[in-house]
């Protein structure tokens, strides 16, 4: 064995690394610490392993497999140069081993939960069926379980049969003779003979056997017959508690079968009973009788009682459809009009003063009559019906004292008259009149609260008193004002004056003849509710095909009276509340009729804007210029935010009044205290109508900047130089300021302390107002708070900063006069201020500065010319469409891993028909050894038995021989 340039043999080359590597040879000694310290042993223990591990890698060189590549790099490292198929193989096997085998052992495992409940898994059967079929299974396994312990079932019990039939039933057969004819009726009676003959009982007649006992007491009996005393057997004692349980079970059969029988001769005798209980005494006493005890009775005598003195249901007049509806309300107008001629023409009428009134539901087109009794007074009836008609409000004061007085005597006559009834009478008229007292209190309850709901819409729908105090300020008007004004309308409408109001008016078709309707029959502001909730009734949809037509033309008069009457000049807060009412009707027919209120409303904004460009085009600062909506653009404009839907992105009514409002505010010159009203009115409404969608209305902030500007005493007791503070602060922001620091808004900045109103009012604005300190100052106070309505607002703006920082810059620098000139609005302004200031911090802190992302350093560009180092090869792919080539490497790649999973599925296959070789051989190696134990344990037997049988035969011969 010559040793090799590589050091010789395996053998040689194995003790050779072992020596180097310090596995064999001399050890150092080892000292105390080292014996002592575990840790030192466990590193040695793996450094070796390692260092066997590198060994037994590098001493085999058939393990290692080196792949050189056509052109070698010097210093380069190809990835899978050198493979090691042995390490790989083995630790493939290694893996399959821990992850398939388990898998593949454990196949026919399952750890998920079956439910073997019935009806589980059958989607036909109901809940209810699921659990009745398992109470019924579940008592059924309970009786089944316990039928076999049970000693009253005789079914459990063994008995004798003969050809299939059971012996027990011997009592039954024709040939038997009975010496008890009990016995014949009923089979169960036999049962006492087993306590008082224990000779001959049931079991001995049915089952046939005779018992030892049964055998001495009949055949052998006589000896120990004083021998009471004697202790009984088991079966004895088990006889008898079986005898007693069952003459139990027979006397609660028999007792159940009497309370039957007597329950049905109760049922039959219940006819002669209910007749005895509906017959009516004679009218003669009877004579005394003495009184039967009282006894308790149930709840059936209750019941009974009840239902014989139940009062009779009595029918009702069938639901009437809503065409009926209107048609009677239509046709019973007609005829009040025609008693309203008849009176006053002198005649009679028969019926009387009691009337029905008729009122509009808010929410519905079509009219709900209303009955009003004779005791309502007439100011109760006028509230919210169609109108009295005979008389004004100044006299129904005194009919409804003349009324009151009137109800309570006819109340007192008929109390006397319903005490002459008789007692049974009074008691039932009693419930009932409580029962029709309480209905009616419930009736007239829910009229009120539908009167109040319709007062909640009326507010909502056209809140012009909100008008009047725009801003933040909705309170109502005090109860005071109210009064005042209700005495002032009184006043302009004599009684004596004023003819009776028609019930029937034809339906106009334009304002000017809807003026002539009105001037014709002389009607008062306050009556024009009255007049449309009339023409409405009179002309509902459903009475004529004509009429959808007529109202549709009616709402374009309403809409036209309601700019008439804001146009007037005195105008005051009785016409705002006439036009409150006029609102509901307007919102009920612009919901019927959209488009065609649509194109009206359209067509009034083109007119307004239209009157825009004229006064723009006069010029935007001469006085006689209509540059700003007055009264009745601002209500008009107010009635477009409350019947349209302001949020909509797209709208044919909002779109259009939003453009026009920002135009009004973008263009307008401020020129007087009502300039900057008007605005201040309009920034009211922007607020309102965004306050849903929040879209930003540049128009608006900006004319409050201005108006800020103007009011503010900015320059008070300090000389001008240059450019203002103001003036650069806009021109940063870029505001646009034209009228601040100018001439003709001079005499506009604030320059006295004056009170502030507590509300402020349009109608004390328009048409015509003075230019006082304490306007100024109102209009001021509603600057700040419209910006701070707006910095709200806008508080989720990514421009918030942007947008409120001059405003809050703006108020502080005018803090300083104004602190000098009007001390009273110092508090107002320094809180709106802070307000705003807050809130600019709170956007400061939550920004984030802009930052530029972060890229990893760009390589130096290289402009190297791109050259093919390969020469042409027909298998690679050379393709000038890159989506193509992409598609073709897709494809190859999938192929690629199409393979490698295939050859996968075949190693596993391949591993797993090696372990089922493996399990079989030990299979039969074990099968093998357990074969051969056995038959060497019957060949031991055969052996041991063998040499029996020759040590027998042994034993004979040699007894032979002797």
């Amino acid at each position: 064995m010559g040793s090799g340039k590589k050091g010789g043999s395996q053998l040689a080359q194995l003790r050779s690394g072992l020596r180097d590597a310090g596995i064999t040879g001399p050890k150092p000694k080892k000292g105390k610490r080292d014996q002592d310290d575990s840790r030192i042993g466990q590193y040695r223990a793996q450094q070796r392993r390692k260092r066997l591990d590198a060994l037994m890698s590098n001493l085999n060189a058939f393990d290692e497999r080196t792949s050189h590549n056509k052109n070698d790099l010097p210093g380069s490292k190809v990835k899978g140069s050198i493979g090691r198929p042995a390490q790989s193989k083995s630790a493939s096997i290694k893996q399959r081993r821990e992850k398939l085998l388990p898998e593949y052992q454990g196949r026919h495992r399952s750890s998920t939960f079956v439910d073997r409940r019935f009806g589980e898994y059958n989607p036909t059967m109901s809940v209810e069926d699921k659990m009745l079929k398992r109470f019924t299974q579940e008592r059924m396994n309970r009786t089944n379980k316990t039928s076999m312990f049970d000693l009253n079932d005789d079914d459990g019990e063994l008995t004798l049969t003969h050809y299939g039939q059971s012996l027990s039933g011997l009592d039954e057969l024709p040939d038997v003779d009975r010496e008890d004819e009990e016995d014949e009726e009923n089979p169960r009676a036999y049962v006492l003979l087993e306590i008082a003959e224990p000779a001959y009982t049931k079991s001995t007649l049915t089952s046939g056997q005779i018992d030892a006992s049964e055998t001495e007491m009949q055949h052998f009996s006589g000896f120990d017959e004083g021998n009471d005393n004697a202790p009984r057997s088991k079966n004895e004692v088990m006889k008898e508690i079986i005898a007693k349980s069952k003459l139990a079970k027979y006397e609660r059969q028999r007792q159940k079968d009497a309370d039957e029988e007597m329950r049905m001769e109760l049922d039959e005798e219940l006819g002669d009973i209910r007749s005895l209980l509906f017959t009516q005494s004679a009218d003669t006493p009877s004579q005394e009788e003495p009184k039967p005890v009282e006894t308790k009775s149930d709840e059936y005598d209750a019941f009974v009682r009840e239902m014989a003195f139940e009062r009779r249901a009595k029918p009702q007049d069938r639901l009437k459809t809503t065409e009926e509806l209107v048609e009677e309300q239509a046709k019973r107008l007609r005829e009040a009009e025609e008693k309203r001629q008849r009176r006053m023409r002198g005649e009679q009428d028969e019926e009387g003063d009691e009337m029905l009134d008729y009122a509009l539901e808010s929410d519905e087109d079509e009219p709900v009559k209303r009955f009003v009794k004779a005791e309502e007074t007439r100011s109760q009836r006028s509230r919210f019906g169609l109108g009295e008609g005979l008389a004004a409000k100044s006299q129904s004061v005194v009919d409804q004292e003349g009324e009151d007085g009137e109800d309570e005597e006819d109340e007192d006559e008929e109390d006397e008259d319903e005490e002459d009834e008789d007692e049974e009478d009074e008691d039932e008229e009693d419930e009932n009149e409580e029962g029709e007292d309480e209905n009616d209190e419930d009736e007239e309850d829910e009229d009120e609260e539908d009167e109040d709901a319709d007062e909640d819409v009326a507010q909502d729908l056209a809140d012009y008193q909100h008008m009047e105090q725009f801003g933040e300020h909705t309170d109502t008007p005090d109860t005071d004002v109210l009064t005042q004004s209700t005495q002032r309308h009184l006043s302009k409408a004599n009684p004596e004056s004023v003819p009776a109001l028609p019930f029937t008016f034809p339906c106009p078709s334009t304002h000017d003849a809807f003026l002539d309707l009105l001037e014709e029959h002389q009607v008062q502001p306050s009556q024009l509710h009255t007049v449309i909730s009339r023409i409405r009734v009179l002309h509902a949809p459903n009475l004529s095909e004509e009429n959808p037509v007529k109202l549709q033309r009616f709402l374009n008069v309403i809409v036209d009276h309601f700019l008439y009457r804001t146009m007037q000049d005195d105008s005051d807060e009785d016409d705002l509340r006439i036009l409150n009412d006029m609102m509901l009707h307007i919102s009920d027919l612009a919901k019927s009729y959209p488009l065609q209120a649509a194109e009206h409303f359209v067509a009034k904004l083109s007119i307004i804007q239209r009157n825009l460009m004229r006064g723009l085009s006069q010029g935007a600062l001469d006085p006689a210029s209509k540059t700003w909506p007055r009264l009745s653009e601002l209500s008009f404009l107010r009635m477009c935010g409350l019947l349209w839907p302001t949020s909509d992105r797209w709208h044919a009514v909002a779109a259009p009044m939003s453009l026009l409002m920002a135009q009004y505010l973008a263009h307008g010159r401020f020129r007087s205290c009502q300039d900057i009203a008007s605005a201040l009115y309009l920034c009211s409404l922007v607020s309102s109508a965004q306050k849903e969608s929040k879209r930003l209305v540049p128009e608006a902030l900006n004319s409050l900047f201005s108006i800020a500007a103007i009011l503010l005493p900015l320059h008070h007791g300090k000389a001008q130089r240059g450019v203002s503070a103001v003036k650069a602060l806009a021109e940063e922001f870029g505001i646009p300021t034209p009228d601040v620091e100018a001439a003709h808004t001079a005499h506009l900045t604030i320059n006295s302390d004056a009170a502030s109103s507590p509300k402020m009012r349009l109608t004390d604005v328009f048409p015509r107002a003075s230019d006082t300190p304490s306007l100024r100052a109102d209009l001021l106070r509603m600057c700040v708070s419209l910006q701070g309505v707006f910095a709200r607002l806008y508080s989720t703006s990514p421009g918030f900063v942007e947008m409120f920082t001059p405003m809050v810059f703006l108020l502080e620098i005018g803090l300083a006069g104004l602190r000098d000139v009007a001390p009273s609005l110092v508090p107002h302004v320094q809180e709106g201020a802070a307000e705003m200031r807050l809130m600019l911090e709170t956007a400061y802190s939550g920004r984030r500065a802009l930052r530029l992302q972060a890229h990893r350093a760009l390589s130096i560009t290289s402009y190297a010319p791109k050259f093919e180092q390969q020469a042409f090869d027909p298998k690679r792919a050379t393709d000038p469409d890159t989506e193509r080539a992409y598609a073709s490497k897709m494809r190859a790649l999938v192929k690629k891993e199409r393979k490698g999973a295939i050859r996968e599925l075949r190693k596993d296959a391949q591993f797993i028909a090696e372990e089922r070789e493996q399990r079989r051989v030990e299979e039969d190696v074990a099968y093998k050894k357990k074969i051969d134990k056995i038959v060497g344990g019957i060949q031991e037997e055969r052996s041991e038995q063998k040499q029996l049988d020759r040590a027998k035969s042994l034993l004979k011969k040699r007894a032979g021989k002797r």
